[in-house]
């Protein structure tokens, strides 16, 4: 059984792969940004009062009672962090399945137009050994 030539074509099997790959980003990037922004957007709104800025002339000692405050800030800027590294990841997995698609459209095409060329070729020389042998004839008749 001869295997298709689609399995033969580079451009066919990278252009799926790409679209595989950027499909699977794009899922992930795209629930995790969702999640991230829903975990900032929860934070933000219970803003905590920024009066604690003023306690400069407190010592040191005085950094474990403003630890939760920073520690949230903290807890914000991570969130803030991985929901960029997320909204990267779904962009990188858009561009990856346009290219796959792309480079998969290309590849098809090109296996079409192999196609073409070989039943062109079976044509013509299916027809030149008719148009030898009627040629053949009419020189014999004049």
């Amino acid at each position: 059984m001869k295997t298709p030539d689609m399995y033969h074509n580079w451009r066919v099997v990278l252009g799926i792969a790409l679209i595989m790959l950027g499909s699977g980003n794009w899922l992930v990037g795209r629930l995790n940004t969702e999640r991230y922004s829903e975990l900032i957007r929860n934070v933000t709104n219970a803003t905590p009062d920024q009066g604690y800025r003023s306690f400069d002339e407190l010592d040191a000692g005085a950094v474990a009672v403003l630890a939760p405050l920073t520690a949230e800030r903290r807890r914000v800027s991570y969130a803030t962090a991985r929901m960029d590294f997320y909204h990267a990841t779904f962009l990188t997995g858009y561009v990856l399945v346009l290219a796959g698609l792309l480079l998969t459209f290309v590849g098809f095409l090109g296996l079409i137009r192999s196609d073409a060329r070989r039943a062109t070729a079976r044509i013509i020389e299916h027809i030149a050994p008719i148009g030898d042998s009627r040629l053949g004839e009419n020189d014999s008749q004049h």
